[in-house]
């Protein structure tokens, strides 16, 4: 994200949240309408389309988004689970101070669960609860990995992995036997964090990064579709609309569906990164080589969730996570988050990344769920209840995202973001949490994203 002189990140944050509800661009602040209302197709009603759609429809243009699924909210996908409300894809406002996903979650009236790191429980591969200072030394190192100043930070001209410039993650450079586990969960963790291996991630890019971990971060009672949902409301939105092909033709564009077109002033694609990378949407004339360069090199990362439901807890009732070493290669408890102090309700949701979510997800729902609980019953013991409900993700499998999120693998630097969230002839318009510069692979990246090209969209009229 670019900066203004004088002001940091959360400085500017605290700015674009202010404004988070205000009018957008010229028309809408004035009250009127622009002075040229565009026609205007946004591919994809995720939260990056529907924040662009929001405020052209605000500002007085006319607009239509077409969406695949036959639901909004993309890779934000929040479902009915045992009477409460479930993210299976995107979960948290991180970060929330300053963050302009928080005042529309307050505006939509959901309850902020604000989750903390440091309330974890953590245990070896053999069951035994790590002490205090274990796990605060183990996350320790967290923080110094994510730290502006990081010890670990890659200074070689050259770009590297992650794990090549951070040996602390390289199990092989250990020489102890904890030694070696904790490395693999420092591994897993960030796996989870990026979406991709510390074998694949840029050095550079990771340390170019934001340089922190909030210390608090917010899951949402109502789950993330009751923003969707809001931002959603009085647009015109057509659900059941894969688009095949993005094609400009006089001083507009041509969108195909499988059996219709649609003709426009301009588009604004919103598509994941995965489907782009595929190729499962045509544009004519083909995209530069700078849009096509970028898709190429920015990775596309993997997260999956298991969920289990519990006729009753059984692990310690004021933590938020609990994690969990192991010697295995594909560790399917590095991160599992508590729901009982959030919503009284005895789920677990586990996290896995990288390619051991890819992997798991190959596996399976009742497969998935056995190696969750032989990890519990390894931290528990064999008397704790079997589950009585299990729902598990597979992203990468899912046609109309084809993965979770973004991240810069060895080769790839912020510049790819900027470069495909550029508009191409005029009337091609990027956005979506990797055509962004800002904070990409984030939930608020994509809204801020989607914004931005709004403000594009209008400037071209």
């Amino acid at each position: 994200m670019a900066e203004i002189p004088g002001l940091g990140r959360r400085a500017l944050l605290r700015l674009l949240a202010a404004a988070a509800t205000a009018p957008l661009l010229p028309g809408a602040a004035r009250g009127q309408g622009p002075a040229r209302a565009l026609s205007v197709l946004v591919i994809g009603a995720g939260l990056s389309g529907l924040g662009a759609a929001r405020a052209l429809a605000d500002a007085g243009h006319r607009v239509t988004v077409l969406e695949a699924r036959p639901r909004t909210g993309g890779r934000l996908h929040t479902i009915a689970f045992r009477g409460h409300r479930l993210d299976m894809g995107g979960a948290w406002i991180h970060g929330p101070e300053g963050n302009p996903l928080s005042p529309l979650a307050d505006q939509a009236g959901i309850r902020r669960m604000p989750t903390y790191d440091a309330r974890s429980v953590m245990f070896d591969a053999d069951g035994r609860r790590l002490t205090e200072a274990e796990t605060a030394a183990i996350f320790d190192t967290v923080g110094q990995l994510i730290a502006h100043d990081s010890p670990f930070a890659w200074r070689g001209a050259r770009d590297v992995s992650l794990a090549e410039a951070v040996p602390v993650l390289d199990p092989t450079t250990r020489a102890t036997p904890y030694d070696k586990r904790v490395a693999a969960w420092l591994s897993a963790y960030v796996a989870g964090y990026a979406g991709g291996d510390a074998a694949e991630v840029s050095a550079q890019g990771w340390f170019g990064g934001e340089g922190e971990i909030p210390e608090e971060n917010h899951l949402l009672a109502q789950g993330y579709n009751a923003v969707t949902d809001l931002l959603a409301r009085g647009l015109d939105i057509r659900l059941r609309q894969v688009v095949r092909s993005v094609r400009l033709a006089g001083d507009g564009v041509v969108v195909a569906t499988a059996d219709q077109a649609w003709f426009a002033d301009r588009v604004v694609v919103t598509l994941p990164l995965g489907v782009l990378k595929r190729g499962d949407v045509a544009f004519d004339p083909p995209l530069p080589a700078a849009h096509q360069g970028a898709i190429a090199r920015i990775g596309n990362g993997l997260l999956n969730k298991i969920v289990l439901a519990f006729p009753r807890g059984f692990w310690p009732a004021e933590a938020h996570y609990l994690r969990s070493l192991s010697d295995t290669r594909d560790n399917v408890a590095p991160e599992i988050v508590s729901l009982q102090p959030h919503l009284g309700a005895p789920v677990l949701v586990a996290l896995v990344g990288g390619s051991a979510a890819q992997r798991i997800e190959m596996l399976p729902d009742a497969a998935q769920a056995d190696l969750l609980m032989e990890a519990l019953r390894r931290m528990f013991g064999n008397a704790i209840p079997r589950p009585v409900e299990t729902r598990v993700t597979r992203w990468s499998r899912d046609v109309f995202a084809r993965g979770a999120y973004s991240f810069l693998p060895v080769g790839a630097s912020i510049d790819d973001h900027a470069a495909l969230s550029r508009p191409v002839a005029g009337r091609i318009f990027f956005a979506g949490e990797a055509a962004t510069t800002e904070a990409p692979s984030y939930a608020h990246g994509a809204l801020l994203g989607g914004r931005r090209a709004a403000a594009e969209v209008a400037a071209s009229a």
